[in-house]
Parts: structure tokens; sequence; C-alpha cells
């Protein structure tokens, strides 16, 4: 068949002579040279697209014949296959079955632009739409000339742009606030993956404000940064850059802000193609990352304590925060001055200590360290802010002066106490211990620690002398009593000064030599004018009992089904607890194993390792996961047949010991939990028949393939079905005819006859077979094979077993009517062309060939007997 419109159909021929004044126009218009030719036009392909986008394709018409507005046809085809009637201005059935519902959706349209171009919208691009596309036109000139149809190649290549913004706590778009003069930075992640088509990558960063639409930078497809009319000359001068890193980072930075900054910031990601007519922006994609506010530049000044008191001859540390809201070029000056108690009217200016002067920007405290304080009075923190102008000089922005911190300088002897506490006992060998020693009220001298240890366990009275374990000294010098050395150098005796009053005591692994009393002393140091230090104190803690007792270790293990599967293709899911007791620090593996009748045997399906690291047997659909320490869940995902068996789990406990290296302590199963399925699932039955059995010769077949189910009423959306159409010859094998699946995917296969097949869904249970111009080779058997689908309670799909129709014969006839119809119209018509070319013929030659010659005029022409005598 031929689709409407083919220029091979063309004007037929006219029935009657065509009349002489006709013929002399056109051989008139033929010697004047005045030739036209049709010219249909489409776009010079291939065109690229990308899925999820749109394309235009449009089609025009010039030099022809006829009425004004022409008539467009489109179709569409894929390599080998047929072409697929898309849509037409004229004809409002053309459209395909296949793509009836885009049209409808209107996600394919034709728009006519004039009277002799189309446009052919694809709103929606999918892989399904790569091929090539097809515009006609239907004749309306006098005589064939020039093309009817013309062709385009679409290729549709996936979507691999992606472009992401960091988030702030989820938030899709962020609110930044810049002090005036300083920087910020605005960062976009954009990447499209290579391809055969050779797509370039573009990005630029686009500001929306209330004065319109500003290009800041552009990264283009070519690698070339372009920056925005706005911001030329900030970009040469460094003030605007675009970086970007291999991890697909494009971040913006602005220094120097300005008012103009003011706006929402987004990022703008394109892909570019060479097109046969240059590069082509085929996609883009963009996403707001921040909306910008400059501020003008604030500074705050302020001091933690307003009163401190330090002992004569100590180190006096303060301390002001100074916070400006500039990020940019500026510069914040810190200075100290002191008023001492012994001249009020005297200001002393101090250096700014440990400061840089100018101090750095991202100093948010500014210290002031006294090596020895020996006069009270009041200490001043005084910032001020330097900003860079657009000439490059320094203007002071802003300045502000703390309150006074009064600074108390005392004499006294130090009074403290000393707790200790123990953060972790061993309940066991191997186990680690954790002491911390805390001394309190000594705020301004110098601190150190010395720990003891008294053998002994309770009942049993602890007359021995205690033991140095270790101790600091005033310059924090470590000492180590005897028996300690080795295992200070193996890593196992830690001491820590956490803070200036805390001090702790930590044994890696312990051992029953270790249980016993144990104890601190807190010593307080205090400096001479000489730059030596003293003794000032000495306050010892309460002891510290640490013993345990050796018991036998115990391990406890339960599994419990937390899922009933109903039906195959269900999730089985299986919880295991496990319990310990005497185990110090335990780690477990778990293995899942299944007895599978009938054999009593158990075989490993999945191992969780101590260290997270899961091992399957088999690639099955099966999970072990840690949902809490000592808890473990079990699954198999979409549970078939083979899976029916016993599970249990097998749970080993292991301790880490000295060295840190692991020992296994026990090993323990648990019950069996069955898998078994709670249903068998639906029953499904099939029927093939056909109303008309017999059919003529070039008429069309119908065959109706119905499902039915012996079970109670399902949810349509939940089965799904594949249905398969085979003709069967007596004693042949079955010809597949064609396939629909349950995604509504149509598959034809090659049949033996040149009849077309159509298989089409009538309802949720019904599909109906069409067979067109049936031929003598469609007189055969006819049946239906259908695989159904179930959907599980967790949402997947499990597959029945395949079931067949019953088959149904077709007989094709001959129609002798039709048979002699056109012999008996050829012989006639070749009669009748013989008889008018004898008379024709005969004709010709009675005028021609026997034509008498004239007679001459003699006198004796009445003479007969005399001329026939001289004759």
């Amino acid at each position: 068949m031929r689709p409407r419109g083919s220029p091979s159909q063309g004007p037929q021929p006219p029935q009657n002579t065509p009349h002489p004044g006709l013929i002399l126009s056109l051989i008139l218009l033929s010697a004047t040279g005045d030739t036209w030719a049709r010219t249909v036009r489409v776009p010079t392909g291939p065109l690229l697209r990308v899925e999820g986008t749109k394309v235009t394709i449009g089609c025009n018409v010039h030099d022809y014949e006829g009425p004004a507005e022409q008539n467009f046809e489109w179709m569409f085809s894929f390599a080998e296959q047929r072409g697929l009637q898309i849509l037409s201005t004229f004809d409002p059935l053309y459209t395909d079955t296949l793509y009836k519902h885009r049209v409808d959706t209107h996600d394919i349209q034709l728009q006519r632009v004039s009277n002799n171009e189309v446009l052919l919208h694809i709103l929606q691009l999918g892989a399904s739409d790569n091929g090539t596309y097809t515009c006609s036109t239907p004749s309306t000139d006098a005589t064939v000339s020039g093309n009817y149809e013309a062709s385009v190649q679409l290729r549709v290549i996936p979507d691999t742009l992606n472009l992401t913004k960091p988030t702030s706590k989820g938030r899709q778009s962020v609110n930044r606030s810049v002090p005036h003069g300083g920087s910020f930075q605005l960062s976009c992640q954009a990447s499209a993956s290579d391809s055969v088509e050779h797509t370039h990558l573009s990005l630029a960063w686009e500001r929306q404000s209330a004065s319109g639409s500003a290009q800041v930078l552009t990264l283009t497809h070519l690698g070339r940064v372009d920056p925005g009319r706005d911001y030329t000359d900030r970009y040469t001068s460094g003030d605007v850059r675009l970086t970007s890193t291999e991890g697909n980072d494009y971040t913006l930075t602005i220094d120097r802000a300005q008012p103009s900054d003011d706006g929402e910031y987004q990022c703008v990601a394109s892909t570019w193609v060479q097109a046969p007519d240059g590069w082509e922006k085929i996609q883009e994609k963009r996403v707001s990352v921040a909306h910008v506010h400059v501020l003008p530049i604030g500074l705050s000044i302020g001091v933690p304590l307003s009163e401190v008191q330090v002992n004569e001859g100590f180190p006096l540390n303060l301390s002001c925060e100074v916070s400006q809201d500039s990020a940019g070029a500026v510069l914040t000056r810190i200075s100290w001055s002191f008023q001492p108690d012994s001249s009020p009217g005297e200001i002393r200016e101090l250096p700014g200590g440990p400061d840089v002067d100018p101090a750095a920007l991202d100093d948010r405290v500014h210290s002031l360290r006294i090596p020895q304080a020996w006069d009270s009075g009041s200490y001043t923190c005084r910032a001020i802010v330097w900003a860079l102008q657009g000439n490059n000089t320094w203007s002071q922005a802003a300045e502000k002066v703390s309150d006074p911190i009064r600074v108390l300088v005392v004499s006294t002897a130090s009074v403290f106490t000393v707790s200790l506490n123990s953060t972790m006992l061993p309940l066991f060998s191997e186990e680690p211990m954790e002491l911390l020693c805390h001394i309190s009220g000594s705020n301004v001298d110098r601190l150190s620690v010395s720990w003891y240890y008294t053998p002994g366990a309770p009942p049993h009275s602890t007359t021995s002398p205690p033991q140095l374990v270790a101790s600091l000294d005033e310059d924090w010098t470590l000492q180590v009593g005897d028996g300690y050395e080795e295992r200070l150098e193996r890593g196992e005796l830690i001491l820590l000064r956490k803070d200036t009053h805390t001090f702790i005591l930590r044994l890696q692994w312990t051992t029953e030599a270790d249980r016993g009393n144990y104890h601190c002393v807190g010593i307080s140091w205090k400096p001479q004018r000489d730059g030596s230090w003293v003794q000032n104190g000495e306050v010892a803690s309460s002891p510290v009992n640490v013993f345990w007792k050796e018991e036998e270790s115990t391990l406890a293990v339960n599994a419990q089904q937390m899922k009933l599967v109903s039906s195959a293709g269900g999730t089985f899911e299986m919880i295991c607890s496990v319990s310990t007791k005497n185990i110090p620090s335990p780690r477990f593996s778990v293995q899942v194993t299944v007895e599978k009748p009938p054999s009593p045997n158990s075989a490993p399906v999945i191992l969780l390792s101590r260290d997270g690291l899961t091992k399957r047997e088999s690639d099955s659909n099966t999970l072990l996961e840690k949902v809490k320490e000592g808890v473990y869940r079990f699954r198999i995902y979409q549970a078939q047949a083979q899976d029916i068996g016993a599970y249990r789990c097998s749970i080993t406990a292991w301790t880490q010991g000295g060295g840190r290296t692991w020992r296994e302590v026990r090993n323990q199963a648990s019950d069996p939990v069955q898998l078994e399925f709670q249903s068998s699932g639906p029953v499904f039955n099939v029927t093939a028949y056909t109303d008309s059995p017999s059919v003529y010769l070039g008429e069309r077949a119908e065959f109706w393939c119905i499902i039915m189910i012996d079970s109670l009423a399902m949810d349509p959306e939940d089965i799904a079905f594949d249905v398969s159409w085979f003709a069967q010859s007596v004693g042949g094998s079955p010809t597949p005819l064609v396939t629909v699946g349950r995604t509504a995917q149509v598959r034809h296969s090659r049949r033996n006859g040149t009849s077309d097949v159509a298989l089409e869904r009538i309802s949720d249970m019904e599909f109906r077979l069409r067979i067109y111009n049936c031929e003598e080779a469609d007189a055969r058997g006819h049946y239906c094979t259908v695989i159904p689908w179930v959907r599980s309670g967790e949402g997947g799909w499990n597959q029945q077993a395949a079931i067949t129709s019953n088959v149904v014969s077709m007989n094709v006839k001959m129609d002798l009517l039709s048979t002699f119809k056109y012999p008996l119209m050829i012989g006639v018509g070749l009669s009748l062309l013989a008889g008018c070319l004898a008379c024709l013929i005969g004709y010709c030659t009675s005028r021609l060939c026997c034509k008498s010659p004239p007679k001459q005029d003699t006198r004796r022409e009445h003479r007969r007997l005399m001329s026939m005598e001289m004759d």
C-alpha cells in the first residue's frame, strides 16, 4: 500500500481526448522556456536533540500549480521498518495508532504557518523518536515535476546534563548578606557525559534584579571566558572570577562587593553541538543559587569579662571580640590602653600583643598577653576598620572602643580541691580503664598532677604503700613509676592534659594485676621574680577502686519472622537479635543459612562480617543489614518457590585483647524460621475464537483472545499480560505472527505470505488479531499464548506460567466473479482494439491502393467492336 500523497499516484490522465487548444497552449508554454518544478524542503539534517526537550521541523513547498493552500503529510521511519503516519493537514484519520495518544494529548502538533508551509512540533522527545521524518505533499499539478517529499534525520540523545547547587538545611534558595567591599562565592555543579555526538558544555552566571537581567560571566562551549557588559573592567582587574575543578564545580567569586551586586544569581548550563550551519544550542538548564544583598560596613567590639583577678607575678591574658560586616578589602587595626589605679590620669598605650597590625580579617578574638602582672587597673580595647577605595587608597571606615576590663592583682596562697572520677571501668580483663582528675578553685596557678596505685581488692585491706604510676612537673615533664616504662612505650599507658584543670590517666588494656585503688595528687605552682617556679600547694583526691570478677561468657541468639509472604514475589523478612554476658566490647559476625527439603544439610546464604562487609553465596535477591548493635535484618526480595526452606541466624562474638588482635569468643545459632507461601495465587484460563471461520481471498479476518481468572476478583492495575499469536498448518511447526508485551510494545514477525496483521488490546482481558488481505497461505489454524504478570504486595511483578488457547481454523475461499472479471475485461478490450485497427487498415487501403486511373477521350470509345479487334 502506498501512503496517501505519494508522488507516484500523481494526477490521473483524462478519459477524453485533450482539447487541441490546451495542447497548443502547453506546446507554446514549453517553447517559451517558462518551466516549473515542485520543490519540497525540510531543514538540513541531521537534527540533534536531547531527550525531554522539544523539536520543531519545518516543511514548505514552492513552484507548484493548483490551489494556493497546499496540504502536507508527515511520516516517521527508523532503520528498515515501515513508515508510521504521524499527522496530515487534511485527513483526520491519517495518524497511526502508535501516535494517536501523543497527538490527542498535544505532545505532537502540526501548525500551519502559511499556505505553503507547516511546522511539526514534538514537545517531549523520547528515545523512540530517533529516526527519519518525511514530509510529503499530494500533487495538485497538471504534470508530475520536481520532488513531492523530503526527509530529515532526527537523532535523540540521552539527557546527560546535570545541574545542581549546594543546599542549606534543605532550603532551595539562600539569602546571602555581604558587607560592602567584601567578597562572596557562589557555586554550582554542572556536568554532561561524553557521547558520540561530541556535545560541548557552556556555563553562565546571570544576575536578576529589579533593573533587569545582567550577564556576569560565561564559560563558552569553546572554553573561552566572556564577561558581561557591566563586568568587563572588574573581570580585567580580577575582582570577578570564574573557577572550575575536576569535580564539575563552577564557582563565581566577586571581590569588593558593590551595591550594584544586589540581586538573584542563577547558574545556567547549556549543551552545544556542531550543526551544518555552525554551533547550535540544543539544551539549557538553569538553577537559582542565592539572593545576595550588599550591606554597609558595620563594626562591633566587646569584652567577655568585665573583671579579672590574677595572682601577683602570674601571666595575664585579656581578649576582646571584634566583628565587622566586610569580608573583602578592609583592614582592622587593634590597640590596647591601660590606666593604672596608682595614677588615675595616666593612660598607657600598649602593643597589640600577638595580633598582626593590621590584623587579619578572620581574627574575631584579639588577645593581649602580659607575661607578669604586677599593677591593678583598667584595660581598654580599640578597633579601627580601614576600607580600600576605588583609587587604591585606604580610608577609615569605622572605629569603636570596648568597655574597660577591671584587673585586680592579688598575692594570696593557692586554695583548691581535687576530685577523681572514673569515666571508663573494666568489667573484664583486656578492657580499657580511664580516670579523670579535676582540680578546681585555682584559676591562676600553674597546675600539675601525680598518679598513684595501691594493690589490693575488697574485702581485703590494703596495707601496701602507694606506687607511683606517673607524674607531671611544673614544666610538663613526664616521670613514670617503676614497672610502667614498657607499658608506656607499647602505648598501653596514656596520660593526657585535657585542659589547665583536668588530667586523664588511661590504660588501654588491663590485666588482673591492675586491680586495686587509684588516686591522684594535684600540685599548684607559683612563679618567682627570677623566672623559676615553686610549689604552692598539694592536695590528694579520694581513691577509686578498680575491681572485676572473671565469669563465664554466654551468647543468646533469637530469630523472628517479621513479614509473612502471601505468594511468590513477596518479601520475606527475618530479625535476628543477640544478647551477651561477660564478653567485653564484643563485635559480631552474622551468617544466615537455609535448610531446603528434602536435604537436611544447611547451606550458607549470606554473611555479614564484624567489619560490616557483606558476602553472598549466590546472585540472589538477599540483604543482611545491621539495624543497631546486636540487631540484624535479613530480607529476600521477590521470593520464589526455590527459596522455600528453614532459615537460621548463626552469630559469632569477637573481642579485642592486648595488641589489638581479635579473637573468637562464642558462636550460637538461632531456631529455624520457615519460609512458605500463604496462597498459590490466581489461576488463569485463555480462549481463542473467531466470528468468521471462512473468508474470501483478499478480505480481512478477525480472531479474539479472551483471558479469564478462576479466583477472587483482582484489580486490573495489579495484572498484566504478554500476548502472542501463532499460525500452524497441519503437521507443521507454529509460525509466530505478532506479540504485544505488558508494556503495550508490539513486535511483528516475518510471515510467509504478504498480508498484514495487527494486534490490539480491546479491554483488560481481551485482545483482537486482524489479518488483512487474506491469502491462501493464511488458511490454517490460529491460537494465542498468554504469560500473566501479577503485582506483589511490595510493588514488584511476578511472572506466572504461560498458558495456550485452543486452535481456531480459518478457510480462505475463492470468488469466481473476481477470478474471471479481469481476464474477461482484458479480452474484450483487446478484441475491440483489433477490430478498430482492422477497420482503419481497410479504409486506408481502399483510399490509397484501389483507385482506377482516368480514361482518355478518343473518337473510338463507342466502337467497341473495332477496339476489341485492335486489341
